[in-house]
């Protein structure tokens, strides 16, 4: 890949300073560009890159030359700041809508993509109105706001519902639920003149959080939609979008304007990561070649505090040096490679099996 120093004087700014800041700082390093981050100071990624206070939003983008967010559920006061003063990208347009689902449901459903079907909800009560006329006891119920990693979800199969339903007292998306054959995500960056896509890659969620994926493994249509999705959009940076595949065909659970968690194997097993890639996007400098060295895997590290040594073996560990280790939550990661699917899932099964011994020893 053509190597390309983006200039001395150019300062991105990152809201948000959990883990994927911090992967993207170490990873674009070499670009030679310089970072600000906006969180909290406490955090890991505030050894490696300038720090602000959420309270110091103006003094972070007065010194920031261009604005980026790791996470769309962020400081929205900061980034609609940062767009006032054209400084945000991706376009705050697309946070927009991932700040409320049912704004993103309705552009995709609107725009021809591929969705489940589904019916906007005032109230608990109305949507399990809605999923006995409409949905025949089998939907999902997803919060408008603040609903990821499973948070704000509520699955229903038969008549036997959660009460606690019944009190939510907002919009909710009511979601046909889908008898998919596996979930699969897909890894893409656009810059004002250039596409890159990574390899399509299966994925297993438990309670909407992602235990691991793996790949690379056919492709029923993602990038075909990704790239559409991203040029409807004018995006520039790194996305992922998720998909359900029923029956050879692809689709879309949600997209993300922003790197990735199913995308962190980049890191280890592609020419360039993604988190390189979206500072290239987002800079309007070439992209880096997505290709892969091999077969990949990735599993997520929840609420674990340590780990076997022995792990090391079969992966490469990536801790976070976060303080809370509560049960769901993402504290590190394992990326794994071999030389084919199948040598890929046993070190997965292997190192599952060690998380799980260690749990419960």
């Amino acid at each position: 890949m053509t190597f390309s120093r983006l200039p001395s004087d150019h300062t991105i700014g990152i809201i948000g300073s959990g883990q994927l800041g911090l992967m993207i700082v170490l990873e674009s390093a070499r670009l030679g560009v310089k970072f600000n981050v906006l969180g909290n100071k406490r955090d890991y990624v505030c050894k490696f890159a300038k720090c602000f206070d959420n309270s110091e939003d103006t003094k972070f983008l007065d010194d920031s030359t261009l604005v980026t967010f790791e996470f769309e559920q962020g400081n929205e006061e900061a980034m609609i700041k940062a767009s006032d003063e054209g400084k945000l990208v991706p376009e705050y347009k697309n946070v927009w809508m991932k700040i409320e689902r049912d704004r993103e449901k309705q552009f995709l459903f609107e725009n021809g993509f591929p969705v489940a079907r589904f019916v906007i909800a005032q109230n608990g009560k109305e949507a399990l109105k809605i999923i006995r006329d409409e949905f025949n006891w089998s939907a999902v119920i997803k919060k408008v706001r603040g609903g990821y990693n499973g948070k704000g979800q509520y699955y229903i199969r038969n008549m036997n519902y959660d009460p606690q339903i019944e009190k939510i007292n907002e919009k909710v998306v009511v979601e046909e639920f889908i008898e998919f054959d596996h979930e699969s995500s897909i890894i893409v960056t656009r810059s004002n003149s250039e596409f890159v896509s990574y390899p399509v890659s299966h994925n297993v969620n438990k309670e909407g959080i992602l235990l691991y994926n793996y790949g690379p493994i056919r492709s029923y249509g993602e990038k075909e939609i990704a790239r559409k999705l991203a040029d409807k959009l004018n995006y520039r940076g790194t996305m992922g979008i998720e998909f359900f595949v029923n029956n050879g065909k692809a689709i879309i659970n949600e997209f993300s304007p922003r790197v990735h968690n199913s995308g962190h194997y980049t890191t280890n097993s592609s020419f360039t990561s993604q988190f390189e890639n979206h500072i290239r996007g987002i800079s309007n400098s070439p992209l880096g070649a997505t290709n892969t060295l091999n077969y990949f895997g990735m599993i997520n590290l929840l609420g674990v505090p340590s780990i076997d040594p022995l792990v090391e073996n079969y992966g490469n560990i990536f801790w976070y040096n976060k303080e809370n280790t509560a049960p769901r939550r993402k504290v590190g990661h394992i990326n794994i490679s071999g030389e084919s699917i199948d040598e890929v899932i046993n070190k997965i099964e292997i190192i599952q099996k060690m998380i799980f011994t260690q749990r419960t020893s």
